[in-house]
């Protein structure tokens, strides 16, 4: 824990300090897994990731891309824009429950070109190569069973980033979109909070909430794994790319683990009744 400076005149049993301190120490995560992709080069075997690819020529694992703040890119094809040809994907191999205090995800990714890709940002339910959730026109399908996060796919009527949840292979009936559109190589900050209970799901773009699923987000005792897969559209001659700057999964507590000022109140209560009994 790094060394505080005491602020001129902070009174050190104020109780709003001793809530602020409580929770730094005992901090609202029971897990968390921090990629920024600062290495030279990285290796599927000795990393946490799964990396998957298509058979076309163009689609590859993704890998390192050096640039400033290190970069993790996936390669698309330019084949039949199916995900078996056309795909490129990471996955996080470590499996995440939502019944374990509720789960999140961020990742700041940018997407080269978005006239000639569709791509997924979020949680999944298997680590073999599969485009999780895609929409074409206005109509969602969704190919995993179990999943929630970000979609964007150059077949959809309005070009946005989509929220969507399928939880049991019944989809969200309030996955939708949510007005905020990806721009041409320009990063943006996606991330998605489940409760624990998966009926609740909370997307937000650079901050700023976007979207609230509340129907049937994701299975909670299924196994989910974080990915980022990016696919072709089956009509260009070009690769499409998605670098992916950082990206955080973490089980978040919500609330749970958080010093209230009533529990305290008693603590404080306690400590001061320990006092009184050591001088005494």
């Amino acid at each position: 824990m790094p060394i505080e400076t005491i602020k001129l005149g902070q009174v050190l049993s104020d109780p709003a300090n001793m809530r602020e301190q409580f929770n730094k120490l005992a901090p609202n995560s029971t897990f968390q897994s921090f990629h920024d992709f600062l290495e030279l080069a990285i290796v599927e075997a000795d990393s946490p990731f799964i990396f998957n690819a298509g058979s076309d020529n163009l689609a590859i694992d993704p890998a390192i891309n050096i640039q400033e703040g290190g970069v993790l890119r996936a390669t698309a094809g330019d084949g039949d824009g199916s995900a078996a040809v056309d795909g490129s994907q990471v996955c996080l191999a470590v499996p995440v429950q939502v019944n374990k205090g509720g789960l999140a995800f961020e990742c700041r990714i940018n997407l080269t070109d978005i006239t000639k890709c569709s791509a997924f940002v979020g949680f999944t339910d298997v680590t073999t190569l599969e485009e999780p959730v895609s929409v074409s026109g206005t109509t969602i399908t969704t190919n995993a069973s179990n999943a929630v996060g970000f979609v964007f796919d150059t077949a959809m009527t309005t070009k946005e980033w989509w929220s969507v949840g399928v939880s049991g292979n019944t989809d969200d009936t309030g996955s939708n979109t949510t007005g905020v559109a990806p721009v041409n190589a320009t990063y943006q900050v996606l991330r998605c909070e489940v409760n624990s209970t998966g009926t609740q799901g909370v997307f937000s773009i650079d901050g700023v909430v976007v979207k609230t699923l509340s129907v049937g987000v994701a299975a909670a005792s299924t196994n989910l794994f974080f990915t980022v897969f990016i696919n072709g559209d089956g009509s260009n001659s070009a690769a499409a790319t998605a670098d992916v700057d950082y990206m955080l999964v973490e089980h978040m507590m919500l609330g749970q683990v958080k010093l209230e000022n009533g529990i305290l109140m008693k603590i404080t209560i306690l400590f001061v009744i320990g006092l009184l009994t050591l001088v005494l």
